[in-house]
């Protein structure tokens, strides 16, 4: 592969470079606090929703999610049930919501019983038929000022 090639990365990579990037700024303090508790907030809108991380920064942000909000939300794991619950997926950044439409289709051949999704920066997420809905955290993180555990 020429040096040219490797310097001139075509638009879709610069876009997949650009998503890890957000994905590394969000996982750093303070921002992971910041997202942590718009996802609370976006969590708390559906009643007895199962928090659904999707990508290892997504993880990362869930598990801070539940210490700031003192355990009173719920994440789940790949093992755990699902079976008539409201399933909240969440990813961090990604250049198509395909990721997200997989899972949701993972889960509902399990019995989930409504699945959202919600996350930071997903290209197209809005548009997509995978779930029940969508919502950007950017608009939760307005409503969340401070420690959620309230």
């Amino acid at each position: 592969m020429s040096s040219a090639l490797l310097q001139n990365e075509g638009p879709l990579l610069s876009r997949l470079i650009d998503a890890q990037r957000l994905e590394e700024e969000a996982v750093r303090y303070p921002q992971i606090e910041m997202w942590a508790d718009a996802l609370v907030v976006r969590a708390r809108q559906l009643p007895r929703c199962l928090i659904w991380p999707v990508g290892a920064p997504a993880e990362r942000i869930a598990g801070v999610a539940v210490a700031r909000a003192r355990g009173r939300i719920d994440v789940g794991l790949w093992n755990a049930t699902v079976q008539g619950r409201t399933v909240l997926l969440f990813a961090v950044a990604g250049v198509t919501p395909l990721s997200l439409i997989l899972v949701a289709e993972q889960l509902r051949g399990r019995g989930a019983g409504e699945v959202h999704a919600c996350g930071v920066a997903i290209t197209g997420a809005g548009e997509a038929d995978g779930f029940e809905s969508f919502r950007p955290l950017a608009d939760e993180s307005a409503q969340a000022v401070g420690p959620v555990a309230a």
